[in-house]
């Protein structure tokens, strides 16, 4: 029996377990080990070249947008605390006066002939605004046939101020129908006749401080009834002065 030579380098496959050898694996394949992975060199310091950086425009445009936002509720806040301290108010209208005279209704030509002489009391009842009147235009109805136009000089009012303005209306065989005719005949049959006047002024209204506001006012005064005369030529108004009602 021979025996091993310990300096002889061992050749052949391992034994497993159960005493059978493993068969060498065939010619060409690879070695049934895994091999190491190869050696990767590594950098102390590395760079993300798909870093992105920020939109400066893009920020600036944010930053801006919200600025102006800011700005617009500061501003929005402060105009509407100082429309409460102003509170602005219209105008009060009234018409005290109405007479009429040299009145004659041509049944045959379907005119009307007048002078008509009203007075207005205007009252501003703000505490802070001055009001100023401009391009003053004012008519006289018999319900909604115009008798008369004519405008009022411009004026203006100081704070809590009260100003009267007369107007005078005339017509000298002015057409205004047969139906209206014979509606006026009515009326001076019963001894009261109504008319109806209308103003439109281009009104400022001016506190402090503050740019003048413009609003077009329109001022409406219906049924202001006129007495007339047994002859039906001269009238007054009657039931004291009535409160017209004003819009913008």
């Amino acid at each position: 029996m021979a025996t091993s030579d310990p300096s002889r380098p061992a050749t052949g496959y391992p034994v497993v377990p159960n005493g059978t050898y493993q068969a060498p694996p065939p010619a060409g394949s690879a070695y049934p080990y895994q091999a190491p992975p190869p050696h990767q060199p590594t950098y102390p310091y590395t760079y993300n070249t798909n870093q992105t950086y920020p939109n400066q425009r893009a920020i600036f445009l944010r930053r801006l947008i919200i600025a102006l936002i800011i700005f617009t509720g500061i501003l929005f806040t402060i105009l509407f605390i100082c429309w409460l301290v102003i509170r602005p108010h219209f105008p009060e209208f009234r018409v005290t006066s109405l007479s009429i005279s040299n009145f004659n209704v041509s049944s045959s030509s379907s005119t009307v002939t007048g002078t008509w002489n009203a007075r207005y009391q205007v009252s501003n009842p703000n505490k802070k605004m001055k009001i100023s009147y401009n391009e003053i235009q004012t008519s006289i109805f018999y319900k909604s046939e115009v008798l008369s136009r004519t405008r009022i000089p411009p004026f203006r009012q100081g704070k809590r101020n009260v100003t009267d303005i007369d107007v005078e209306y005339g017509a000298t065989s002015s057409y205004i129908g047969q139906r209206t005719v014979s509606q006026i005949n009515s009326d001076e049959g019963r001894g009261l006749v109504s008319f109806n006047l209308r103003i439109v002024a281009d009104a400022g209204f001016k506190a402090e401080g503050f740019w003048t506001r413009r609003r077009l006012l329109r001022v409406y005064c219906n049924d202001v009834a006129v007495g007339i005369s047994r002859n039906g030529r001269s009238g007054n108004l009657t039931g004291g002065a009535m409160r017209c009602s004003v819009y913008a």
